[in-house]
């Protein structure tokens, strides 16, 4: 598998505070990776330090295969876009304007391609609308529109989604999907939205307190988070044996518990557990969202 960006052991330290520790984290071409941590995992941390704003303490990087400390680091970061934190838009400016301003600073010999960008992020009939009239989501998705400036492959996004009404988180998560499905453009979007997340994202890392505690593709975080019937029983062999003449999907928790998949038939099994001397203690429908599944992971507290 081909990686955009890959950290090993990456660490960054403020005097006696470590925000990095040890980050090993793998973003798939092609994925939208979505990077889920509370307030002060390190998200945002990480983020300035790929996108070359800090220094890491220790540990490496690679974009695209070049080494943070190679001197080539530069051109892997032209192929980068990024809108970390809030957007950096010229309040004074239309839409049209904040764009010619960043083709400026990136030195392009013309304006060529600001039509096609406006009307990506859906802004083209704005006219001369000020920024700093716009609304939160319009002012993100102009944000997202200066990070595209460069014709990016590699979009780094910092909370995007955030204090967003629904119609505005909405519109995020379709230019996130048409940049790509349509453009093929990779997307490393951070949020504590994670419910919405689990819309679009293709890939998964969690971090807290500075480390990744895993990494998975979304076919894997649902296969986690399915719906199931959690079964206590007395005797879990028996409990393996009904269900394997039954061809039924599980998984084995302890001595006691285990989880159904799908919708089973309680009577049935219960029946038959009782011709195997096994008595049916207790059944709960368990359908654990992304949201319940990380602070299952994280020990609990407040997602953000």
């Amino acid at each position: 598998m081909e990686y955009v960006l890959k950290t090993q052991n990456l660490q960054k330290k403020y005097r006696h505070f470590c925000a990095l520790s040890g980050v090993d984290m793998n973003v798939p071409k092609g994925a939208v990776y979505g990077f889920v941590g509370k307030n002060g995992a390190g998200k945002t941390t990480l983020i300035r330090l790929i996108c070359g704003l800090q220094d890491p303490t220790d540990g490496v990087y690679k974009l695209y295969g070049t080494m943070n400390k190679d001197k080539r680091i530069q051109e892997a970061r032209r192929r980068m876009g990024a809108v970390v934190e809030v957007p950096s838009l010229y309040p004074d400016l239309t839409a049209r304007g904040n764009l010619e301003q960043q083709y400026r600073m990136l030195g392009l010999p013309n304006f060529d391609g600001i039509d096609e960008i406006l009307k990506i992020i859906g802004l083209e009939n704005t006219g001369k609308k000020r920024a700093r009239n716009f609304s939160l989501g319009m002012k993100q998705r102009l944000g997202i529109g200066v990070a595209l400036c460069g014709n990016p492959d590699f979009l780094v996004l910092d909370e995007p989604i955030n204090g967003l009404d629904p119609q505005g988180i909405i519109e995020i998560r379709e230019l996130i999907l048409k940049l790509n499905r349509e453009k093929q453009i990779t997307v490393l979007i951070s949020s504590h939205i994670l419910d919405e997340l689990s819309k679009f994202a293709t890939h998964y890392g969690f971090i807290d307190k500075g480390k990744i505690l895993c990494e998975m593709s979304a076919e894997e975080l649902e296969a986690k988070c399915r719906k199931c019937v959690r079964l206590k029983v007395t005797d879990m062999k028996a409990l393996a044996k009904v269900l394997d003449e039954r061809e039924l999907d599980y998984k084995i928790i302890d001595e006691e518990y285990c989880d159904v998949y799908s919708d089973p038939n309680l009577t049935d099994i219960t029946l038959a557990l009782i011709n195997e001397h096994c008595e049916l203690l207790s059944a709960d429908k368990r359908d654990e969202s992304l949201e319940s599944f990380f602070i299952g992971l994280t020990g609990g507290g407040q997602n953000a």
